[in-house]
């Protein structure tokens, strides 16, 4: 009988231990919120040429949901008539995130964001020819900022975060987050 209940007190005991540890267990799952450096690029066409874009940057999320991208953004316009422009920004944008299953929410703010003018390289071109089109650059980015946009999420480890986007003409763009450890 003392057998018995020892037996059983021990078997109520482990319970008891197992349950509570459950309880305290942490997700060990990879989380967001951390400090990621990245480089992207992208192209498209405009009336006035071809633009290749370059953006190399870090990129802080918070627990809280916010965030803050920064970059150095290289934009490279080949002018039709042969001339090219190049503009470098420097892109500071405080954002807010949120995860929902594979969908990665994220949009800047509008009244923190800045995309300021660094640096202007002309090659057979004048500025004249140019201005018109960085500043519609500068007020597109802006228009766009504080939109809210859906991508997915591919891939979140300990050492990296890829989400992507498919465009409304299909075609997709990827963009690999790497966490830096401090």
């Amino acid at each position: 009988m003392l057998k018995r209940l020892f037996t059983a007190t021990f078997v109520f005991a482990a319970l008891l231990l197992v349950a509570a540890s459950c309880r305290t267990t942490r997700n060990t799952s990879p989380q967001v919120a951390g400090h990621y450096t990245y480089q992207h690029g992208w192209n498209y066409d405009v009336a006035e040429g071809h633009i290749d874009v370059h953006e190399t940057g870090t990129m802080d999320f918070y627990k809280d949901g916010t965030a803050l991208d920064s970059a150095r953004q290289v934009y490279k316009v080949i002018l039709n008539d042969g001339g090219t422009v190049t503009w470098v920004f420097n892109y500071v944008s405080p954002s807010k995130w949120r995860v929902e299953g594979e969908d990665f929410y994220f949009a800047g703010e509008e009244k923190t964001f800045r995309m300021e003018f660094l640096e202007t390289i002309l090659d057979d071109c004048d500025e004249s020819q140019t201005t018109d089109l960085g500043e519609r650059i500068l007020r597109s980015v802006r228009g766009s900022i504080g939109r809210e946009t859906k991508f997915h999420l591919d891939e979140l480890t300990d050492k990296v975060l890829i989400w992507s986007y498919t465009y409304p003409d299909g075609h997709s763009d990827t963009w690999e987050f790497y966490r830096a450890r401090h």
